[in-house]
């Protein structure tokens, strides 16, 4: 399992590196998600072992299992699914990241659970891009003034947008309206530079359009079971 893991990742930073060549970014200004969901602790450890720190999940239940079994690793752990009101508290105690900000009332229920908890979460604005009734993330309209409410939050550090392009269709016009909005973004507020865009399936597309955190599990770990 480590040969294989290490193979796919020595596959994963060569094709970052060809992807950022086209781009405006180097690789080491890349930042890669190890998507374990669903993956073993002994995938995480392997991963982890190999030099990967930042890990994302899905589910609150799923994270909080893995940041008790594997406390003595310094891992950074993002939440990158739909947030439930219920699995704040959960989300807010063993998140480091969450990517999915998208309505007032998750953002004032984060804050107060992280006030209590005496932590700053890092949060990025979930961006339903491709404009999917199916998808989570506030209509790109919405941003300018969704980003001040989470900038006046004490215990939440805006740090960027998260987007998830159609990948069913030409995402490269969703995803250069990304890197638009991000820019928007920034010019208001200088240190929410991270666009969290691309998956295992359009991380280069991503790269080359402004992303600098991809969120890659597949590539990584293998076929989900």
């Amino acid at each position: 399992m480590q040969r294989e893991i290490e193979k796919n990742i020595n596959l994963l930073k060569s094709r970052i590196e060809q992807a950022s060549q086209n781009s405006e970014k180097s690789i080491s200004k890349i930042g890669i998600i190890a998507v374990s969901k669903k993956k073993s602790l002994e995938h995480i450890k392997i991963a982890f072992n190999l030099g990967l720190k930042d890990f994302g999940e899905n589910y609150a239940q799923e994270l909080q299992k893995k940041s008790e079994e594997l406390q003595n690793l310094k891992i950074i752990w993002h939440f990158i699914g739909p947030i439930q009101s219920n699995k704040i508290k959960t989300i807010a105690r063993h998140a480091n990241w969450i990517h999915s900000l998208d309505r007032n009332s998750i953002v004032d229920k984060l804050n107060r659970e992280c006030k209590s908890l005496d932590k700053v979460i890092n949060g990025c604005i979930q961006v339903n891009i491709s404009e999917e009734s199916s998808k989570s993330g506030i209509d790109s309209s919405e941003l300018m003034s969704f980003a001040n409410h989470v900038d006046s939050m004490e215990n939440i550090n805006l740090k960027g947008i998260m987007v998830l392009p159609n990948i069913t269709r030409d995402s490269k016009e969703e995803m250069r309206r990304s890197k638009e909005l991000h820019e928007e973004l920034m010019s208001v507020y200088p240190n929410a530079n991270y666009l969290s865009m691309g998956t295992t399936s359009d991380f280069e597309s991503a790269i080359q359009f402004g992303s600098n955190l991809i969120r890659v599990g597949e590539l990584i770990f293998g076929k989900r079971l």
